[in-house]
């Protein structure tokens, strides 16, 4: 059985690439922490964007439906309007046979 004799050069380049390593690690998790903070600032800024838009489309749903209400319950009111007066036309029109009758 032999032994090897392990000197200090060796040791000590293992330590400069164990320690070379753990940089290599730390700036690996730093980059992932850059990126997952910029993921989480993006994900933001779409569920603000999205509220935006909600707001945006629900205002335009808003505005297009009551303009068409309007229009609607003016030719309603039209409507009414024409109707009444015809009843008016009728109702005098009885009147006036009946006062001759």
């Amino acid at each position: 059985m032999t032994t090897d004799n392990i000197g200090l050069d060796f040791l000590a380049k293992q330590s400069k690439l164990q320690i070379e390593e753990l940089r290599q690690i730390r700036k690996d998790m730093a980059d992932m922490m850059r990126l997952l903070n910029a993921s989480y600032d993006l994900t933001r800024r779409v569920e603000r964007r999205e509220t935006e838009l909600r707001d945006d489309i629900e205002l335009m749903i808003k505005m297009e439906l009551g303009g068409s209400l309007a229009n609607i319950q003016t030719t309603i009111d039209a409507s009414l309007a024409r109707i009444e007066q015809s009843v008016g036309d009728v109702a005098r029109r009885v009147d006036t046979l009946e006062s001759q009758g």
